[in-house]
């Protein structure tokens, strides 16, 4: 087999397209580039919007390929030109590459696929031999293409949640369908009107917020609001992964409060508290134990944490909510500030905690988004870009499919 008749295969060309001639180049840096110079047959006619043209001139254009073994290659090609009937001279659409791209679809193809190993931007820039910007735009071409062509079905299960974007108080809101478990709206803020913008990002793809029977989320004012405005058919659930960690909170206020005076006692100890009881080992718990008994007030406090989580497994198992109501006065009983802030806030968004059992929605999904966001980030080390950002999660949790059928 010639090597003409090989990269034809590689490459996947069909008539009216073959390969001119292959060559090996040295170039100014010491190393050799391989240039395919790719041509169609004489006086073949080209479609452009379901019409066939004769060819009315040419453009030159180079496209960077997929490295060839060690050297770097490039297709070189004289891409028609056709005039429409109104006059309008237009360039064709070749099927190695997306309009407007100087990369062929076979090299897009390998950016997005280191992207979606794991490399950053940079790393993938550097791998390429090209700009990591460059790689940016390969990214946001194909995301791009796909959140326009690829539309989101109706859903009943919207959860909302917040995720820092870099350091300081900057932050994205971020809307998942919890059954698909995908990102489909992003809204830069954690306010009502970042909220808004999440739901215009859902409906544009096709989705409606008129269909969403169920919203879980946290205890922000600014969600609760928007929710109240925007989706006014769909129930509020207060996940309880949120409700949980403001209970932790609260006990670990009051472990502050006796370590300020017994400092020794308490060092090394924060943890102990906030773990899960059967989740100790016997020397950890024989540890709280003793602080337990010799400082009532953080003991106190544990105590009713884990008798929380066992009246909560039991609501979830039975729906009777007795035995919770009963937790919420021995609580406030307990004369504790910091418990008896929590169990204010669970009064006043009752609501929400009564639907969560009739619901049983979780926002673990949304947890577990947020956690993959921050690792998009620390790859990254950040992003300068908002929307470079935004590009990225959808890129990576947004569900969509960046198959490109190369024909062959």
């Amino acid at each position: 087999m010639d090597a003409i008749t090989l990269f034809t295969a590689g490459l996947g060309l069909e008539k009216p397209w073959y390969i001119n001639s292959v060559d090996l180049i040295d170039a100014e840096n010491g190393t050799q580039q391989l240039h395919i110079e790719v041509d169609h047959l004489p006086r073949t006619k080209f479609e452009y919007a379901g019409e066939k043209y004769s060819v009315y001139d040419h453009q030159v254009r180079t496209w960077l390929h997929l490295r060839f073994f060690q050297h770097d290659c490039y297709l070189h090609a004289r891409v028609p030109r056709i005039k429409t009937a109104d006059g309008k001279v237009k360039l064709i659409n070749v099927p190695w590459s997306t309009s407007g791209s100087s990369f062929t679809l076979l090299f897009e193809l390998n950016v997005l696929s280191l992207l979606q190993g794991g490399m950053s931007a940079s790393a993938a820039g550097r791998y390429c031999g090209i700009d990591s910007r460059r790689i940016f735009r390969i990214m946001a071409r194909h995301v791009s293409t796909a959140l326009s062509s690829q539309p989101l079905a109706t859903f009943k299960e919207l959860s909302i949640d917040e995720t820092s974007r870099k350091k300081g108080h900057n932050y994205l809101t971020i809307c998942c369908d919890s059954k698909a478990k995908k990102v489909v709206g992003i809204g830069v803020g954690k306010d009502k009107e970042a909220l808004a913008h999440a739901l215009v990002d859902m409906e544009v793809r096709g989705a409606s917020r008129k269909t969403i029977k169920t919203v879980t989320m946290d205890m922000s004012t600014a969600y609760i609001s928007g929710v109240e405005t925007f989706i006014e058919n769909a129930d509020i659930v207060f996940d309880r992964f949120h409700i949980s960690k403001l209970l932790n909170e609260a006990v670990d206020k009051v472990r502050r409060e006796d370590q300020r005076n017994f400092r020794e006692a308490f060092r090394n100890t924060r943890y102990l508290w906030l773990r899960k009881g059967g989740d100790l080992k016997e020397e950890q718990q024989a540890k709280l134990n003793e602080l337990s008994e010799a400082y009532p007030n953080i003991g106190k406090a544990y105590r009713l944490k884990e008798l929380f989580r066992a009246v909560f497994d039991a609501a979830e198992y039975n729906h009777n909510l007795r035995p919770l109501n009963n937790w919420v006065t021995e609580a406030w009983d307990s004369d504790l500030k910091p418990i008896q802030g929590f169990v204010n806030t669970l009064r006043n968004h009752w609501y929400g905690v009564r639907t969560y059992f009739k619901r049983v929605a979780t926002n673990a999904h949304a947890e577990n988004i947020n956690l993959k966001i921050q690792q998009i980030k620390r790859i990254a080390r950040g992003y300068k870009n908002v929307q470079h950002f935004i590009l990225m999660i959808y890129f990576h949790l947004g569900g969509l499919n960046f198959g490109i059928h190369y024909k062959r």
